[in-house]
């Protein structure tokens, strides 16, 4: 049964924003000694772009800064963060994924993360990118995307202002046909997916991103009950079955109000988005 979570606003339509664009990967690295933030606009303003979807596996923050999710009960919101959490010593990244985009016309980011606090706590959550930094120089696999860029707009439905697509002017270094998208809270993720990429006429795909799901049953049946959380895609891909339909499929990281975490696989038509989910998808 499709979970859901009521929101403070009317949802309103299109229940997914999408643009066609295009996207290109390649590997970059970020320095040391700066904001994660001011880390990763450098490395992009070396390729002249300033949208993009990042994911690295491996490196660590010294010092980390990250939110954890929770309900809320400021009668404003469905959902709310914790405390900062700032743990001594380095963090060890294992997934991290950022999408990369503006607020107020400024560079901005969101990013997902799953890391190793020094004394060996496996910890999840939502990094906070002004206040966190890389221990040592981080090798990103980085998605450059042209003709579109996440902005930060208000949105009344969840009382957030949330990564929404639009317009952008052209990066040469993109070629391949891509959609960027932010799907609305409960959203069926996997019909959402599925239906936007043939929007936009693509049956074969591969798909990054974070974002938020209204608990979470997997593949496995294993079940994440809590229904605010943070994740990101460890691997997603878009192919034909046997009928030749489009089908999604996601493997996740997830972490819950109780900051436990789960992985894997997750269990297809049963999982709804919560507040946002940030999706680039890429024809292959």
């Amino acid at each position: 049964m499709m979970r859901s979570l009521r929101q403070p606003g009317a949802p309103f339509t299109p229940r997914v924003i999408s643009l066609g664009c295009h996207a290109e990967k390649m590997r970059l690295t970020f320095k040391p000694g700066l904001s994660v933030l001011d880390a990763v606009h450098d490395a992009l303003s070396e390729k002249g772009c300033d949208s993009a979807v990042i994911e690295i596996r491996g490196g660590a923050f010294e010092p980390l800064a990250y939110v954890t999710p929770t309900l809320s009960d400021d009668g404003r919101h469905a959902a709310w963060y914790s405390d900062i959490h700032t743990p001594e010593g380095r963090a060890t990244i294992e997934d991290l994924v950022m999408t990369v985009g503006r607020r107020d016309g400024e560079p901005f980011l969101h990013g997902h993360g799953v890391w190793r606090h020094a004394d060996g706590f496996r910890g999840a959550g939502h990094v906070m990118p002004k206040d966190s930094r890389f221990a040592e120089p981080v090798e990103a696999e980085v998605w450059i995307v042209s003709g579109a860029i996440m902005d930060q707009l208000e949105d009344g439905e969840t009382c957030f202002r949330l990564f929404t697509p639009v317009p952008h002017p052209t990066c040469a270094i993109a070629s391949r046909r891509a959609v960027l998208c932010r799907l609305k809270p409960n959203e069926p993720l996997h019909r959402a997916v599925e239906r936007t990429a043939a929007e936009h006429g693509i049956k074969r795909a591969t798909l990054h991103g974070i974002g938020s799901l209204v608990g979470c049953t997997f593949s496995d049946g294993q079940l994440m009950e809590s229904a605010a959380s943070e994740l990101l895609i460890r691997k997603g891909t878009l192919s034909p079955d046997q009928s030749g339909q489009a089908k999604a499929k996601l493997d996740i990281a997830i972490v819950d109000t109780e900051r436990a975490v789960f992985e894997g696989e997750i269990a297809y038509g049963v999982n709804a988005v919560c507040i946002t989910f940030e999706l680039l998808i890429v024809e292959v």
